[in-house]
Formats: structure tokens, sequence, C-alpha cells
């Protein structure tokens, strides 16, 4: 099943978030309005909502990613 224009754009917010990557102030807020991300000192990391979110557009798009940087995490 192919992912909509929305559900790709936050993937890719949620991805970037992830692996510590920036991103667009816009998107950023996005994503904070929804509750997918938090911001703390400039810093942004995912939620629980956002971990939800991740691994549910990962796996409507047929990917299988693991990311081992905090175990409860993957």
């Amino acid at each position: 099943m192919a992912l909509s224009k929305t559900q790709t754009k936050r993937l890719g917010g949620l991805l970037q978030v992830t692996f510590n990557n920036e991103l667009p102030q816009q998107v950023t807020e996005e994503l904070v309005e929804k509750g997918f991300v938090k911001t703390d000192n400039g810093n942004t990391s995912l939620t629980e909502k956002g971990l939800d979110e991740r691994k549910r557009l990962t796996t409507l798009a047929g990917l299988n990613i693991t990311y081992q940087g905090k175990k409860s995490d993957t």
C-alpha cells in the first residue's frame, strides 16, 4: 500500500527527528502541533505518539527500520 502525500511528509519528518537531522521550521511546527514531536532547549525528540506513528507508517510503507539508538525505540 502506498502512503499518501501527507503520510509521506510526516514519515520523513519523524525519521529526520529520529536520526537528529535538521527539519524545516514548518514541518517541525506541524509535528509538534499534532503531538508527534516535542522540543526542549532546541532539541527535538519523538513523543510516544510519534513513536507509534513512525512504526505505523513504516509498516504501511513496507519498511523494516530498526533504530538501535535506544532499546525502547525499536
